[in-house]
């Protein structure tokens, strides 16, 4: 019945999980969690891709015939290592953003780098502002806008 849940449909779910998370999500926030898990499923693919069964690794073979070629392995633990630094990175300017215009939205951020209001750069930011405004109304002041 689960013969269908092996490595590679596994690593190709996965990945297009990731890539529906970037192109149906706004938030950035989530790009980088979806990228993250589409770098996952790559990995995924390349280890069950090169495995080879009934090898041991190169350290621990008796002999040349049994060591399982260890370039595969090198090639996906420098990915893990570049895909931590690239999220760290992602992350670093994420908040730096959100520091300074308060706002994880990509539509937003587009708007403020074009220098035009946030309700003509999309349709749905201003009903977001109204609905925020109404959520939490502060008395005597004036809301900036995103």
């Amino acid at each position: 019945m689960l013969d269908w849940l092996n490595g590679p449909n596994t690593a190709v779910v996965l990945f297009f999980v990731g890539l529906a998370g970037m192109a149906l999500r706004k938030n950035m926030m989530i790009t980088v969690i979806a990228t993250s898990i589409m770098n996952t499923a790559i990995i995924l693919a390349f280890v069950t891709m090169f495995s080879s069964p009934g090898h041991t690794a190169p350290m621990a073979a008796e002999s040349v015939a049994q060591a399982a070629d260890p370039l595969p392995q090198a090639l996906m633990i420098t990915s893990v290592v570049i895909g931590v630094a690239v999220q760290a990175v992602c992350l670093v300017l994420i908040l730096s953003h959100y520091r300074q215009h308060k706002t994880l939205d990509w539509d937003e951020a587009r708007a403020i780098r074009e220098g035009v209001p946030a309700a003509e750069a999309d349709p749905f930011t201003r009903w977001k502002t109204l609905v925020r405004e109404a959520l939490h109304p502060v008395a005597g002041t004036d809301h900036p806008e995103p």
